[in-house]
């Protein structure tokens, strides 16, 4: 079917997009040019979208998008040379500076902030709470200034976490880590303020005068629960002798924390081992509200595999999101071997028991992808090389196709029992060679969802063009859900 829209580029760079979309139910087909694919239920329509450093020849990095109660995108990362955010052009005083920018529901910025010094800092993941307040985990080196609250780095880089009121006013800043090089990656909140996030070492990691020896292998990760204010209730140490890293972080109501994992060797999570099959492994976990270590799960096999999104609803049903390989063993089950690699998403109970499995297969270089739990099911943001055949547990639900013949980042919704909603791609043009999605957010009540991308040269989204001078760029496509 033809849709209509009516386009609009402002001066500030932002596309706009009203559209009405006739969308067809759609499986197995083909997809309907610049369109989304719609499974029933309301039709999800393209706000705008807008690139993030697409002014300097320097390569700019969103690594972490949060959609607040009021429609606000807040945007963190790493930025070098210089970036114009907001009316402002902010110039890199080291390796890499920080920046934290929030855009309203329109598209237009409502402020930007720059924090660095002359070493190597990074934003690695930014959330929002009920209340519209933003906290950000990274890295610094040296001493950094986070508007107010001056952290001094232990070693070669140590974690930081900062809490900002919803205009950007520094609420507080933390800083944990050793004498070798340490960091913060993902993090997550309550909408009470309660917070998850995790940390990562290569050495002796140091947590409010607490030492947590150095595991062996390549890397440590850690676990660490804050109170609102800050405050550090439990600390829970992935320190085996392997390489651990956690991709993927969450926390529901109940207060219980669940972690994805990308490792090699072992991992060893507060007493429980699991031990690797192949050269990248996956595993999944749930910590208690108390700091206990409920259960470990594996997702490993022969080749390369991984955990890399994860969500809880209210009641502890958990979804997590990751690829699979060389005959990989879910859980309890048995996953034959293909081509590469594919993604799945699964379905667990409280008790760590399979619900139900998703499984896309396609080209067989899958790269799994970041997912986000809302009222009517998941939300994932991954990329796609070519068709993707999507099953649930053994049966054919629907057919991914990306709008061109080039790589793209996608976004797909799927309901609690694992059927497809939507699917969206934006298209590569002119000498554009795809993108990737590199997160993804929903708003807590469900209305608006926004997905930060990296991308090369150009990309169509809904008729408009995102162009970028440098080798890569970051930018953001934000819809609004309407009931889909």
């Amino acid at each position: 079917m033809a849709w209509k829209q009516r386009t609009t580029v402002m001066s500030s760079g932002v596309h706009r997009v009203s559209a009405a979309l006739a969308l067809a139910l759609l499986i197995g087909g083909g997809v309907a040019a610049q369109g989304v694919q719609s499974y029933g239920g309301g039709d999800p329509e393209i706000a705008w979208s807008q690139p993030v450093g697409a002014g300097d020849a320097a390569s700019d990095e969103i690594d972490g998008i949060s959609v607040d109660p009021s429609g606000n995108t807040v945007i963190a990362g790493v930025f070098r040379g210089q970036i114009t955010l907001a009316g402002q052009t902010f110039v890199s005083r080291g390796d890499g500076d920080i920046f934290l920018a929030s855009i309203a529901p329109n598209g237009s910025y409502r402020w930007a902030r720059q924090f660095g010094a002359e070493g190597d800092d990074n934003a690695f993941d930014v959330t929002t709470d009920g209340a519209g307040n933003i906290i950000m985990s990274g890295w610094f080196s040296r001493a950094v200034d986070f508007g107010g609250r001056v952290l001094t780095s232990q070693g070669e880089t140590d974690q930081f976490v900062a809490k900002f009121s919803p205009s950007g006013q520094l609420s507080w800043a933390k800083s944990f880590g050793g004498p070798n090089g340490d960091g913060g990656n993902e993090v997550a909140v309550l909408a009470n303020g309660e917070i998850a996030v995790s940390g990562i070492s290569n050495g002796e990691f140091i947590v409010e005068g607490t030492s947590y020896p150095f595991g062996g292998g390549q890397r440590d990760s850690y676990v660490l629960r804050l109170s609102p204010g800050g405050a550090v209730r439990w600390v829970v140490a992935a320190n085996g002798r392997g390489a651990e890293r956690i991709r993927a972080l969450a926390i529901n109501e109940q207060g219980n924390v669940y972690v994805g994992f990308q490792y090699r060797g072992a991992v060893r999570l507060g007493g429980a081992t699991l031990d690797g099959a192949g050269d990248w492994d996956g595993a999944m976990a749930r910590i208690t509200s108390s700091g206990q270590v409920a259960w470990l799960l594996p997702v490993a096999g022969g080749g390369f595999d991984n955990v890399r999104g994860i969500g809880a609803t209210p009641d502890g049903q958990v979804y997590a999101m990751g690829v699979f390989s060389g005959g990989a063993q879910m859980i309890d089950r048995r996953l034959p071997a293909g081509r590469g690699t594919s993604d799945f998403i699964v379905k667990v109970t409280p008790e760590g028991q399979p619900a139900w499995l998703l499984t896309m297969t396609g080209r067989g270089d899958n790269v799994g992808g970041e997912l986000q739990v809302d009222q009517r099911g998941v939300i994932v943001s991954s990329m796609i090389k070519g068709p993707l055949q999507v099953r649930l547990n053994r049966d054919v639900v629907a057919t991914f196709s990306p709008s061109g013949n080039r790589p793209s980042s996608y976004v797909a919704g799927f309901t609690h029992d694992g059927l497809p909603r939507f699917f969206y791609t934006p298209v590569p043009t002119g000498r554009g060679t795809g993108a990737n999605g590199s997160s993804v957010s929903v708003s807590r009540d469900g209305r608006y969802l926004a997905q930060a991308i990296r991308f090369r040269q150009q990309l169509q989204v809904a008729g408009t063009t995102m162009r970028t001078p440098s080798k890569k760029d970051s930018g953001i496509i934000f819809l609004r859900l309407n009931g889909s």
